[in-house]
Parts: structure tokens; C-alpha cells; sequence
């Protein structure tokens, strides 16, 4: 990539924001101050017909508790916290005492209500010998499951009785220093820690704000994981970079009944939200009833994390139109925990884009750049397809103690993101990730492209869809499966939705699906944010599971 800057003009797959951040303050804690000498609104935390407020106030005193509370129990500076809270005030103060005291937060994903907690704490306890976890910050279910974790102090809110706001000085703490370690949540491999600068994070914020034209009258709704980089970057840490008013759901309130995202959305007068497009698929399906009134205030619902589908922003703005959603609210975006978050944005004015069938994710986001190269780097003339790099001010400064996964990834100032696209008029076009190739007699076959027909092909019938290839040593190639999850049980109706998946991949990429598989809701594995897990999905039917 050396040398691209001035190759700029001449190669337009090498796309450079003009704008660049502007940070009011060095740190996130030195935003936190200022919102609360301002006496700025922060986060409403609903659960289970609870309503909890927390002002930027509140949030520094909780923070200072917090990190007395750490210190107390012999935490310094560099110690690695991992926080393991449900959605809840609790969470953030945590998080932010853990900086306040010196320390790196890893946030961690809380178990479901529902799920099984052994093996989730099996996967959680990857993530913490990873971290090299000092302290373990959750909650009595998890305390009291009798699984032993590689953390040598475990703390709950009982710990912060009796205790006041940290006495003494902090650490001094500057923007070069790590804010936060980011866990990536991918579906292989073993855990890898983005590490964060308060840099990278407010600029990162910044960028955000800038995209979204974020105003101070704003108000948000998320129902997203805290721990998730979408959930906690993109909505709790921006609103303390730059105040406005957000209301944060479970994840598992929104998966219960998808309504209730629309139905806060409406009642608090939101104007802004994200989701990951699954998360409109799910809102436009299963919202058979709505009653939440007028959605005329929404102005930006952010779609990323996940490939932008058009029939499903389609289906989501058709469903909702009767309740005042405007048509054009939907902006797809792109980014990455390694790049903080955000790395693309529609723009407001022209939102959905489809090039080739594929949604655009737009241009740099302030202070980023991107590229699309081949193999060796070199960037790539206009509507090629190569690998999307990232460069600019929110870039992690490496994977934490693992010096080789960093050198695989961070390349002369650039990153590669291992996903594919091209670039079309100086916006970015994502079409897929590098791994996700089948091989099939010779030609590449991506598994978003499959994904996508066969979405179509299946309508509502399906609630998720996962193409991956499958050895075929008779043959010498790759078989193409694709898992289809539905609430469909009867053979004739799923036999029907095998016939036209088949043909409609036939018909609109000549690709050949050689098997179509079924399970029942909820069996389709999936990461912590979400998205199908294609590896798993392909043992899930070796091992006849499915």
C-alpha cells in the first residue's frame, strides 16, 4: 500500500474521507466529566416493565464507586477487568471505573435468560485466559453456577456497600492510552483482543456523530448486547463523547417480541437506532400485530455488522409505512471492532444504493480511508473485487499479546479486514467475506450471494439461511449446502422451499446447490452479535444434527 495516498486521484478503489475528527477532550473519562458538569442526559435502561435512569451525574458517581471498589480489591493500572453484567447501569459504571482506576475492560457477553450456562461459561472462559483476566466484574447466576473460571477475584455490586467515591488520584491517563479490549466475537479461531486507544475510540465517536449529524435533541433506542462493539461504541460510549438521550432493551426482550424495538422507538419519540439487518428481517416478520403508534420521528435506523439485504429494508419499510416510518430512514453502514467501530456510511442523502445486487455501505467515515487491493496489497481499479482495507484514526493499535495474529492483519498503517468488495463512484460495496468462498468445479462461489438468493427464494418461510461448502472427494470439489432455520414442518412446504432455493441460485449466479437442509428455530448456531456460524452450521449437518 505504500505510495497510495498519492495514487489517490488515479485509482478510485482508494477512497479517502475528507474530513477528519475533532476531538474536544483526551480521553473518554475526560467526556464523562464535561457531560456531567453539564448535567447531560445519559441512558434508560427498560427491563422487565422497569424503567432505570441514569444521567451523565449518575454515571460518573457510579464510575468513581466503582473504581474504589476495584482498587479496594488490589486492581492497578494495566490489569485486565473482564465485565460479564446484564444490560443494566451496572454494566457501563463497571466499564468506565475499570478506566477510571488504570485498568483495560474487557466486556464481556452475559448469558441468555435462557440458555443453558455451563457451556456458555465454557466459552467465556476462553475469553478470560486470553485476556489474562485479573478480575471477573458480573452477578450472583453467574457467581454461584459452581464453574470454575481462570479469574483470581470475582465482583459483584454487593462489593460497592459501604464504599464512597475513589479517594486519591488517578492514574494519569492520556489518548494514546488503551481504553478498551475488544473480543472479537467470530465464529473460529481462538479469542482475539482488539486493543483500543481513547483515541481511537473518540475518534471513532466523532465519526459517528458526523455520519449520523447527530443532534443534540436526539434520542436513541437499542436493544443491541452492551458488550458488542455496535451496541457499546456505537450507542452508549458515543453518548457520553457527544450527550444525547439513548433507551437501551435486552437483546433478549427484542428476540422475545420484536415489537417492542418499534414500540419504544414510538414511545420515547426515537429518532435514531441500529440493528443488524437480521434484526429488521425478524421486526418485519414476526410483528404480526403492532400497536406502538407513530414511528414519524425516526429519522436514521443504522443496518450493519451483517450483509444489508434489499428485500429485507424492503419489507421492513412496507410493513411500517402505516405508522409513519419514512421510506428512506434505513442506512446501511460498515465497520469492525478492529477499526473501533465504524468504517463506512451511507450518506444521508442518497441511503440505499444496489449495485450489481448489492447494497452499498458507502463512503470513509471522518477519518478513515479504505482500499481495495489484490492479494499483494495493490490497489485495484474501479468495480474489481478484491480485499477491503482500512486505514486512519480509529484503528486498533494490535491484537492484545498476540504478535503474529497483529502482523497477519495490520500492514504498513493498513488493515486487512478479510472481507470483499469493490468500489463504485467512491462508495464501498461489500460482497462478501474471503473465507466464505466455496470452490465449486473451479469457480468461486460467495456465500452472501447464495444467502441473499435464497432469501428470496424462501420469503418469510425463513428466519435464517447458511451457505458453506462441503468436501466431496468423489467428485473433487466442493459440494454447495445451504441450511435453511424456518418454523416450517411440514415435508411437502419444505420440499417446495428446497426446489425453489435450488433454482433460483441456478438461475441467478449458475451456481448448483448439491444439498438443502432444514432446522427448527433457534438451532442455527450463532456468534454472540448474531450472525450465523457457517463452520458450525456445516458440523451441524456432518453431524446429522440438523
Amino acid at each position: 500500500m505504500q505510495g497510495a495516498s498519492e495514487r489517490t486521484s488515479q485509482l478510485s478503489a482508494v477512497v479517502v474521507s475528507p474530513v477528519k475528527p475533532r476531538l474536544a477532550y483526551a480521553t473518554l473519562l475526560e467526556a464523562l466529566e464535561a457531560a456531567a458538569a453539564a448535567d447531560a442526559p445519559y441512558a434508560t435502561f427498560h427491563s422487565a416493565g422497569s424503567v432505570r435512569v441514569l444521567d451523565a451525574r449518575g454515571a460518573l458517581e457510579g464510575t468513581r464507586r466503582w473504581c474504589a471498589a476495584l482498587r479496594a480489591h488490589g486492581v492497578r493500572r494495566g490489569d485486565r477487568v473482564a465485565i460479564l453484567l446484564p444490560t443494566g447501569p451496572a454494566f457501563v459504571t463497571a466499564l468506565l471505573g475499570t478506566m477510571l482506576a488504570g485498568a483495560l475492560p474487557v466486556p464481556l457477553a452475559a448469558p441468555l435468560t435462557f440458555g443453558k450456562l455451563d457451556r456458555f461459561l465454557e466459552n467465556v472462559a476462553r475469553t478470560l485466559r486470553a485476556a489474562d483476566a485479573n478480575v471477573l466484574v458480573t452477578y450472583p447466576r453467574v457467581r454461584d453456577a459452581g464453574v470454575a473460571l481462570p479469574t483470581p477475584t470475582l465482583l459483584t455490586e454487593a462489593d460497592l456497600d459501604g464504599l464512597g467515591p475513589a479517594q486519591g488520584s488517578s492514574p494519569t491517563i492520556d489518548g494514546a492510552d488503551t481504553a478498551l479490549l475488544q473480543f472479537t466475537s467470530g465464529t473460529t479461531g481462538d479469542p482475539k483482543g482488539a486493543v483500543i486507544s481513547h483515541r481511537a475510540l473518540l475518534s471513532n465517536a466523532y465519526a459517528i456523530a458526523h455520519g449520523l449529524g447527530l443532534r443534540p435533541n436526539d434520542v436513541g433506542v437499542s436493544w443491541l448486547p452492551l458488550f458488542h462493539d455496535m451496541g457499546l461504541i456505537g450507542v452508549l460510549l458515543t453518548a457520553i463523547a457527544h450527550p444525547y438521550a439513548v433507551h437501551v432493551m435486552s437483546p433478549e426482550s427484542f428476540v422475545m417480541r420484536p415489537t417492542r424495538w418499534l414500540e419504544t422507538l414510538a414511545r420515547v419519540g426515537g429518532t435514531l437506532s441500529c440493528a443488524p439487518n437480521f434484526g429488521f428481517e425478524l421486526a418485519a416478520t414476526r410483528a404480526a400485530r403492532y400497536d406502538g403508534g407513530g414511528l414519524d420521528r425516526v429519522r436514521v435506523l443504522l443496518n450493519g455488522a451483517e450483509s444489508v439485504r434489499p428485500a429485507t429494508v424492503a419489507r421492513f419499510s412496507e410493513r411500517f409505512a402505516a405508522h409513519g416510518l419514512r421510506s428512506d430512514v434505513v442506512l446501511p453502514v460498515y465497520g469492525m471492532a478492529e477499526s473501533t467501530l465504524a468504517v463506512t456510511f451511507s450518506s444521508l442523502e442518497e441511503r440505499l444504493a444496489v449495485t450489481r445486487e448489492v447494497v452499498s455501505v458507502g463512503t470513509p467515515v471522518a477519518g478513515a480511508s479504505i482500499a481495495v487491493t489484490d492479494d499483494h496489497g495493490r490497489p485495484l481499479a474501479e468495480h474489481a473485487i478484491g480485499e477491503i482495507r482500512v486505514a486512519g484514526a480509529s484503528l486498533m493499535d494490535g491484537y492484545f499479546r498476540n504478535e503474529r495474529a497483529s502482523a497477519e492483519v495490520l500492514c504498513g498503517g493498513w488493515l486487512r479486514s478479510g472481507d470483499l468488495g469493490f468500489v463504485d463512484r467512491g462508495r464501498l460495496f461489500v460482497t462478501g467475506r474471503a473465507k466464505d468462498v466455496i470452490i465449486q468445479a473451479g469457480r468461486n462461489v460467495f456465500a452472501t450471494d447464495v444467502e441473499r438468493i435464497a432469501y428470496e427464494a424462501c420469503g418469510t418461510a425463513a428466519s435464517a439461511i447458511a451457505a458453506f461448502a462441503r468436501r466431496n472427494d468423489e467428485r473433487g470439489t466442493d459440494d454447495l449446502v445451504v441450511l435453511i432455520e424456518t418454523l416450517e414442518r411440514d415435508e411437502s412446504s419444505r420440499a417446495k422451499m428446497a426446489t425453489a432455493v435450488r433454482g433460483e441460485v441456478l438461475a441467478g449466479i449458475g451456481a448448483r446447490v448439491d444439498d438443502v437442509c432444514f432446522c427448527a428455530v433457534g438451532v442455527a448456531p450463532r456468534t454472540t452479535s448474531g450472525k450465523i456460524r457457517r463452520g458450525d452450521c456445516a458440523r451441524l449437518v456432518a453431524g446429522g444434527t440438523a
